[in-house]
């Protein structure tokens, strides 16, 4: 059996896991840097890394900061389901071409999912969010063709 990284579909999963592993890490990065321009910190200990005059979080976050959040927990939810149905999806030999469709599909509309979210554009964040998701059941359905 050839290597796995011979396998086109793996290299192109491959590609588009670690461009949305990227995006979560930048994800977590806007998040305190948000918060940081809000002049807040989350933890007592924060204070001795902070800017001068932030105060801790009391209660509920600054809006542009909640929505950095809800951004990343978005992604987060939707993340291991693609690495998942993804590598089954390889391993199966499903449709090459479906695999460049599905996997290129839902990460790009995941990263205009995430621009989306973080500016507030609507109905742009649903539809990016519609196509991810038709991305992810076009896979379930591609590999459901491959094995039965």
């Amino acid at each position: 059996m050839p290597p796995l990284v011979a396998d086109p579909s793996f290299k192109l999963f491959a590609i588009c896991s670690a461009i949305l592993s990227m995006l979560m890490l930048i994800l977590a990065g806007i998040t305190p840097a948000r918060r940081a321009k809000a002049k807040k910190y989350m933890n007592p200990e924060d204070n001795k890394v902070s800017f001068a005059g932030a105060t801790l979080v009391d209660g509920v976050e600054d809006p542009a900061t909640a929505r950095a959040q809800r951004a990343h927990r978005n992604l987060n939810e939707s993340l291991p389901i693609f690495f998942g149905l993804g590598i089954i999806y390889v391993m199966s030999g499903a449709s090459p071409l479906g695999a460049e469709i599905c996997f290129v599909g839902f990460t790009v509309a995941r990263v205009l999912h995430t621009i989306a979210y973080l500016n507030a554009l609507q109905p742009w964040r649903t539809i990016f969010y519609a196509l991810g998701a038709f991305a992810l059941t076009g896979m379930a359905v591609e590999i459901l063709v491959a094995v039965l």
